[in-house]
C-alpha cells in the first residue's frame, strides 16, 4: 500500500510539472499572438478595444485559458474515471444499492449546467465592465497633468468608482450568489449518493450482505471519500471552466477582429544605388485615391486624391485645421482604408508623427531606434536637428533616461528629437506630419535649413511635409493644399503662390494676421515669402539654435541619477514575510461582523460533519450489538430514526457550508475588494506630479489589473481554504483525541516536520512570487508603447523587432513564473510522501492496540483511522494553502503600497475656504519663488520675484529650460514652493487647498488631452454647465460648426485619445473647456502650436475679446502672439531676466527679448 502511494506521489508530482510547462507554452503563445495583433489593428478595431483592454486580455484572459489548459483540464477525464472506480467497488460491497445515489449525481448535473452558464453570463459581464474601468484608468493616468490642472481628479474617481463598485462588483456579487448555488448541490450530491445508498440498502438491499456493520460502514465511507473528493472537485473545475469559455470568447474575439488592409498600398523594393535609378523616379503616387477612417463611414475622409513624390522632391501639404493633411499622410502610410484608386510606395519610409512617439529609453536609443551606432552620421544628425545645445544640459548627455512618453522633454525637444530618429534611419521616404509646430522660428529655420530644405541632410530624399509655415512654401518642390479632405490646388511653388488661387488667398491671410514688426512690404507674394535657402552656414546654424529661445517649454522634470541619467525609477520589490499587517488589512476590509458570522458558519459546517460521521458510526454499532445479542437475526434498530437524524445532519452540513460560502463571495470578498480599489485609486489619483514622471503606467496599471484580479478571486479562494482547513485540522484532533489519544503523541513531531518544510519552501516561493508580479510589469508598459506607437512602428517597418523584444520581456516573466512552479512541486513531493509514510505509521499502530490489547471501540478505531488519514492531507493542504495565500498576498501588498503613496496637499482645507468670488482681481505675485520637480534635484525656479496688475496680458519667453512652464505648474501648485511665496489678489495659495486653488484658475496646455465619451463630457467633466452655454464656449472656440455637422451634436463620441478629432481641433475643445468655465486667470501654454495660421489670429482675437477682463500669461513660440501683450517675463536659467512692456524692452538693444524679435524678422523676411 505505501509502495503504490510513494509511485503514486511521485508520478502526480510529474505530470503536473508537465502540465505547468503547458500552461506556461500556452499562455506566452497567446500572449504573444496578441502583442503581433496589436501591430495590425484596423481604425475599426482599435475603436473597440482600448489600450487597457488589451491589457486585459494580455494579463487576465491568458492567464485563464491557460491555467485550464495545463492544470484542469486533465481532470474533466480523470475525475470521472476515479469516480466510476469507486463505484464500481462500492458495488461490490453495496450491490445495487449504490446506483440510487448515482440517480441523484445524474439529476444533479442539468442544474449544475445551468447554474455554471448563468455564472458564465455574469463573468463575461464582470469581465466587460473590468475591460471598461482599466479603459478609463489608462486614458486617466495618460492626462492626468490636465486633470489635475484642471482639478477634475474627483469626477474621474467618481466615474471609476460607478464602473468598479456598481457594475463590476454588481455582476460578481451576483456571480456568488450563484456560486452559493453551486456549491450547495456540490455539497450536497456527495451527501446524498452516501445516504441514499445507506438508506437503500438499510431497507432493501441487506437480506444478502446483512445490516450496516462497521466494516461495511467505514469501507464504503473511504470509497464514497473517493467520489465525494472529485464532486468537490469539481465546483473548482466548473468554475476554471466557466472562467476560460469567457476569456477563450474574449481572445477569439479580439484576435479575429479587423487588422488594417495590407493591399491598401502597393509596397514596391527600391534600390537607390541602382544604375537604372533616377532623381524622376516616383516613390509616392496616390492616384484618385479615396480613403476613410472606419468601415462604417458613409462619406470618405480623403476623397479623390491624386498626389506624388519623386525621388528628390519635397512636396508640402498644407491647409486650416481639419482639412485632412494628417489624414492623407495616414492614408499614405495605410492606416485608412481604401475605398478607390491606387497608392503606391517605392522603397523604406520613415515617419514624423505630429505628436511625437517618444519610447522609454536613452535619448540615443530613441534616435538609433534599433539601428547600429555610426559615430560620425550620428553627430550630423544630432547637429542638423538642433538637439546638441539639449545634449550639454543634459545630465547625462544623449545616454540620459527619456522617461515614457518623453516627460522630462519639452515640446520642442520631442519634435526634434522624432525628426532626428527620422534622419537616422537614412530611408527612401520621408512623411513628416507637421515637426515645425512644436518649435520657435529660429529653431524652425534651422531645421529647415538642415534637414528638410534643399541643402539639408535629407535633398537627396522624397519628402512629403505637411506644414503650415508658408514661409518655407518657396523652397518647396509641389504644394498640395486641401480642403474638406479634397485637393483644392496642386502645382509647383512658383505656381500656387502667383495663381491668386486658394494657397495664394491661405499666405496673404497669413501675411496679413502678423503683426506690423514682421509684415513684409513687397507686393510679390512668392517675394513676400521668401528666404535664402542657399548655402547654410553651420556657424550661423548654431548660433540660431543656442537660444532655441521662446519656442519649447521647459521640460517637465529631471532626471533623478545625475549621473547615469536615469529617470524611471526601478520596480521596488517587498522582501522577507509578507507582514501580518498586510492580513490584517484584508480581514478589517471584509468587516468585523461579516468575520464572525463566518467563523460561527464554519464552526457549525465543521461540527454538522463530525456529527454526521459519529451518528453513522453509532447507527453501525448499534446494528453490530443487535446482531451479537440477537444471532442469526439481521435486525434494524430504528432505521427510519436513524436515517432521518443522518439525513438532517447532512442537509444542515451542506446549508450551512453553502452560507458559508455565501459570505465569501457575497459579503466579504466584495466589501474587501471594493475598499481595497478605492483605497488604490485614491492612493494613485492623489500622488504627486512627480510620481507619474518616474513611473511607467504600465506598472501602475498592471497593479489595476492582475494585482487587484488576485485580490478579487485569489485571495478569497486562498483565505477560504485557509480557514477551512484550520477548522478540519481542529475537528480531526478532536476526533483523534476523543477516538485514540495515543495518535496525538505521533502527530507532534510530525507537525515540526511540516512547518519545517513550510518554511523552507515559503520564503523562496513568496520571493519569487514577487519577482513575477514585477517582470510583469515591462510587459504591460511594452505593449502599451507599442499600441501608443503602432503607426510608427509600422511605417519603419520595425515590426519584427518589437515583436523580438516582447518575446525577451515574456521570457524573462515565464522563467520566474516556472521556478516559482517548480519548488512548488518540491513541497508537494515531500509533503505527499510524508503524508504516506504517516498513513503507513497510523494504520500500523491503530492495528497493534486492537491486537496486541485486545480492547477497544472498534468503531472508534475504525473513525479515528478515517480522521488520521485527512489529517495528514489536511496538514499537506495547510501548507500549500498557506503558501498560496501568502504569494497571493504579496500582489495585495503590491496594491496597499500604491494605496500608501506619498500625498499632494489636501484637496480642500475647511478651516482656509477662499471666498466663492476670489480671485475678483487676477493679480498674480511671485515673492521670492524658488521650487524644484523633485527633492534630490536642482532648483529650477531660483529666487523669482515679479507682480501681474489684474487684467494684464503678459507674453513669457525664454529658452528651453529656462523655466517657462515651471511658472506655470507653480502657480498650480503641481510642484511646491522650497522657499518664497504665491499671491492671487494678495493671498498666499499655499494656505488653501489644491481644489480650491486649481478650480479657480484656467489653462489652454500644449499637449491637447481628450477622453473617450461625449463631447459635452469632454468640454465640462463636472457637468456644471448648461448645453447652452456649452455651445456658446464651442462657438467662441469657433468648432460649433463642426460639431454641428455631426449627427449626434454635443452627444458625438469623441474615441479613445481624440482620435477621430485633428490635433488642431482637440485644442480647439481645450480653448472651449476655458472660454466655460471663465475664470479670473488664464494661462496659455503655446495653445494654438498645431493651428494654422488664419486659425490661430481668429483664435487669438477670441481670446482677447472673451479674456478682456482677465489676467492672461501667455507661453508663446510664435513671438507676434505676445507682442501685443501689455508686459513681456523673459526666464533665464530658472530666473526673472526681463519683464517690462514690449515696447521698452524691443527699444534697448541689450535685451533679450529684442534680440529673439531681431531673429523672428530674419526668418519671416
Amino acid at each position: 500500500m505505501f509502495m503504490v502511494a510513494a509511485i503514486k506521489t511521485v508520478a502526480e508530482q510529474q505530470f503536473s510539472a508537465m502540465g505547468y510547462t503547458t500552461n506556461l507554452r500556452v499562455r506566452t503563445g497567446l500572449m504573444a499572438a496578441i502583442y503581433e495583433k496589436t501591430l495590425v489593428l484596423s481604425n475599426d478595431s482599435q475603436k473597440l478595444y482600448s489600450i487597457g483592454e488589451i491589457i486585459s486580455r494580455m494579463s487576465i484572459d491568458t492567464a485563464e485559458v491557460s491555467y485550464f489548459v495545463g492544470d484542469i483540464s486533465y481532470q474533466v477525464w480523470s475525475l470521472p474515471l476515479q469516480i466510476t472506480i469507486a463505484l464500481y467497488m462500492l458495488y461490490n460491497m453495496l450491490g445495487w444499492s449504490v446506483f440510487v445515489g448515482v440517480g441523484f449525481t445524474i439529476i444533479g448535473i442539468p442544474l449544475s449546467s445551468h447554474i455554471s452558464k448563468l455564472m458564465s453570463n455574469l463573468g463575461f459581464l464582470s469581465m466587460q465592465y473590468k475591460d471598461k474601468r482599466i479603459r478609463i484608468i489608462d486614458e486617466v493616468l495618460a492626462g492626468i497633468r490636465i486633470i489635475k490642472l484642471y482639478a477634475w481628479e474627483n469626477p474621474f474617481i467618481k466615474k471609476i468608482r460607478n464602473i468598479r463598485n456598481d457594475q463590476e462588483l454588481g455582476a460578481m456579487k451576483k456571480r456568488g450568489v450563484y456560486q452559493t448555488y453551486s456549491i450547495f448541490v456540490l455539497t450536497m450530491l456527495p451527501f446524498l449518493v452516501t445516504f441514499s445508498a445507506f438508506a437503500t440498502y438499510s431497507l432493501f438491499g441487506n437480506q444478502s450482505h446483512g445490516p450496516l456493520s462497521l466494516k461495511l460502514v467505514f469501507v464504503s465511507m473511504a470509497l464514497f471519500k473517493m467520489i465525494e473528493a472529485p464532486i468537490n472537485q469539481a465546483s473548482y473545475i466548473l468554475f476554471a471552466v466557466v472562467q476560460a469559455n469567457i476569456s477563450i470568447k474574449r481572445l477569439k474575439d479580439f484576435l479575429s477582429s479587423g487588422e488594417i488592409d495590407q493591399s491598401a498600398i502597393n509596397y514596391v523594393h527600391y534600390n537607390r544605388n541602382d544604375a537604372s535609378s533616377s532623381s524622376d523616379d516616383v516613390l509616392v503616387s496616390v492616384q484618385s485615391g479615396s480613403f476613410k477612417w472606419l468601415s462604417a463611414d458613409e462619406t470618405t475622409t480623403i476623397n479623390n486624391v491624386t498626389v506624388q513624390c519623386k525621388r528628390n522632391e519635397l512636396v508640402a501639404i498644407i491647409g486650416r485645421v481639419g482639412s485632412g493633411k494628417s489624414s492623407l499622410v495616414s492614408a499614405i502610410l495605410g492606416n485608412m482604408i481604401k475605398t478607390s484608386g491606387n497608392a503606391t510606395i517605392r522603397g523604406s519610409v520613415a515617419y514624423v508623427p505630429q505628436q511625437p512617439w517618444i519610447i522609454n529609453a536613452t535619448l540615443r536609443d530613441n534616435i538609433l531606434f534599433g539601428h547600429e551606432l555610426d559615430p560620425e552620421f550620428y553627430d550630423k544628425v544630432i547637429e542638423a536637428c538642433a538637439l546638441k545645445p539639449d545634449l550639454e544640459m543634459l545630465p547625462a548627455g544623449d545616454m540620459t533616461e527619456i522617461g515614457e512618453k518623453g516627460i522630462n522633454l519639452s515640446g520642442g525637444q520631442k519634435a526634434r528629437l522624432s525628426l532626428a530618429r527620422a534622419v537616422y534611419a537614412r530611408a527612401d521616404i520621408y512623411i513628416l506630419d507637421d515637426p515645425l509646430a512644436a518649435v520657435d522660428a529660429h529653431v524652425s529655420k534651422h531645421l529647415f535649413t538642415q534637414v528638410i530644405g534643399p541643402s539639408g541632410l535629407l535633398a537627396s530624399r522624397a519628402r512629403i511635409l505637411v506644414t503650415n509655415a508658408v514661409q518655407y512654401l518657396p523652397a518647396t518642390s509641389f504644394v498640395v493644399m486641401l480642403s474638406g479632405g479634397n485637393v483644392v490646388e496642386q502645382g509647383t511653388s512658383s505656381e500656387v503662390l502667383n495663381s491668386n488661387g486658394p494657397v495664394y488667398e491661405f499666405v496673404r491671410k497669413y501675411i496679413d494676421s502678423s503683426t506690423d514688426s514682421v509684415k513684409p512690404q513687397s507686393s510679390d507674394m512668392c517675394a513676400s515669402v521668401k528666404i535664402d535657402y542657399g548655402k547654410a552656414r553651420k556657424a550661423s546654424a548654431t548660433r540660431a539654435i543656442a537660444p532655441d529661445a521662446s519656442s519649447d517649454s521647459d521640460s517637465n522634470g529631471g532626471v533623478d541619477d545625475l549621473e547615469t541619467g536615469q529617470l524611471i525609477q526601478t520596480e521596488a520589490n517587498q522582501h522577507g514575510t509578507v507582514k501580518s499587517s498586510i492580513y490584517s488589512k484584508y480581514i478589517k476590509a471584509c468587516g468585523l461582523e461579516n468575520i464572525i458570522l463566518y467563523f460561527v458558519l464554519q464552526t457549525l459546517a465543521s461540527l454538522t460533519g463530525i456529527a454526521s460521521n459519529f451518528w453513522l458510526k453509532h447507527w453501525a454499532s448499534k446494528n453490530e450489538s443487535a446482531r451479537t445479542e440477537l444471532p442469526g437475526i439481521f435486525s434494524q434498530h430504528d432505521v427510519a430514526f436513524y436515517l432521518a437524524t443522518y439525513g438532517m445532519l447532512g442537509l444542515a452540513s451542506s446549508v450551512v457550508s453553502s452560507l458559508r460560502s455565501l459570505m465569501i463571495w457575497a459579503k466579504c470578498s466584495i466589501k474587501a475588494s471594493e475598499k481595497i480599489h478605492d483605497n488604490m485609486l485614491l492612493g494613485v489619483m492623489h500622488s504627486p506630479m512627480s510620481y507619474f514622471d518616474v513611473t511607467p503606467m504600465g506598472r501602475i496599471i498592471n497593479r489595476f489589473s492582475a494585482d487587484m484580479l488576485t485580490c478579487d478571486l485569489t485571495i478569497p479562494w486562498a483565505m477560504s481554504a485557509i480557514l477551512s482547513v484550520a477548522f478540519n485540522i481542529f475537528s480531526s484532533v478532536a476526533v483523534i483525541g476523543i477516538s485514540m489519544p495515543i495518535l496525538l503523541v505521533a502527530f507532534i513531531p510530525i507537525v515540526f516536520v511540516y512547518r519545517y518544510l513550510q518554511h523552507t519552501y515559503s520564503a523562496s516561493s513568496r520571493e519569487l512570487s514577487r519577482i513575477v508580479s514585477s517582470t510583469r510589469s515591462p510587459v504591460y508598459s511594452h505593449i502599451q508603447e507599442t499600441i501608443s506607437g503602432a503607426a510608427s512602428i509600422r511605417a519603419f517597418a520595425h515590426q519584427q523587432r518589437y515583436i523580438m523584444d516582447n518575446e525577451q520581456y515574456m521570457e524573462n516573466n515565464v522563467q520566474a513564473s516556472y521556478i516559482d512552479r517548480c519548488i512548488g512541486r518540491w513541497l508537494a513531493l515531500r509533503l505527499e510522501w510524508l503524508g504516506d509514510l504517516i498513513l503507513l505509521g497510523v494504520t500500523l499502530c491503530a492495528v497493534g492496540v486492537l491486537h496486541y490489547y485486545g480492547h477497544g471501540d472498534a468503531g472508534l478505531v475504525g473513525l479515528s483511522i478515517t480522521y488520521a488519514i485527512s489529517l495528514t492531507s489536511f496538514l499537506g493542504s495547510s501548507v500549500s494553502s498557506y503558501v498560496d495565500a501568502d504569494n497571493a498576498m504579496t500582489d495585495l501588498e503590491r496594491v496597499v503600497e500604491y494605496s500608501n503613496l506619498p500625498s499632494e496637499a489636501p484637496k480642500i482645507i475647511d478651516s482656509h475656504r477662499p471666498p466663492t468670488s476670489w480671485p475678483e482681481q487676477g493679480m498674480v505675485e511671485f515673492r521670492n519663488y524658488s521650487t524644484r520637480y523633485r527633492d534630490n534635484l536642482e532648483l529650477t525656479l531660483r529666487d523669482v520675484s515679479f507682480c501681474v496688475q489684474p487684467m494684464q496680458k503678459v507674453g513669457i519667453v525664454g529658452r528651453t529650460g529656462a523655466g517657462k512652464s515651471s511658472l506655470t505648474l507653480a502657480l498650480f501648485r503641481i510642484i511646491e514652493a522650497v522657499s518664497g511665496q504665491i499671491l492671487i489678489d494678495g493671498q498666499d495659495i499655499a494656505q488653501y487647498g489644491l481644489f480650491d486653488v486649481r478650480s479657480k484658475l484656467s489653462i489652454i496646455p500644449q499637449d491637447p488631452v481628450l477622453f473617450v465619451g461625449t463631447v459635452r463630457d469632454n468640454v465640462d467633466p463636472i457637468g456644471s454647465y448648461t448645453d447652452q452655454q456649452i455651445w456658446s464656449a464651442l462657438e467662441n472656440a469657433h468648432l460649433a460648426e463642426y460639431i454641428r455637422s455631426k449627427d449626434k451634436g454635443l452627444d458625438f463620441e469623441v474615441e479613445q485619445g481624440g482620435s477621430n478629432f485633428s490635433v488642431g481641433q482637440r485644442q480647439l475643445i481645450c480653448l472651449a473647456r476655458a472660454l466655460l468655465r471663465r475664470a479670473k486667470i488664464l494661462v496659455l501654454d503655446e495653445a494654438t502650436a498645431a493651428i494654422d495660421n488664419e486659425t490661430d489670429a481668429i483664435i487669438q482675437k477670441s481670446i482677447r475679446e472673451q479674456f478682456r477682463n482677465c489676467t492672461v500669461l501667455t507661453i508663446a513660440h510664435r513671438l507676434e502672439t505676445v507682442t501685443d501683450s501689455d508686459m513681456i517675463l523673459v526666464v533665464d536659467g530658472g530666473k526673472v531676466a526681463e519683464f517690462d512692456t514690449p515696447g521698452n524692452l524691443l527699444a534697448s538693444e541689450s535685451s533679450l527679448f529684442a534680440q529673439l524679435m531681431q531673429e523672428s524678422q530674419k526668418h519671416h523676411g
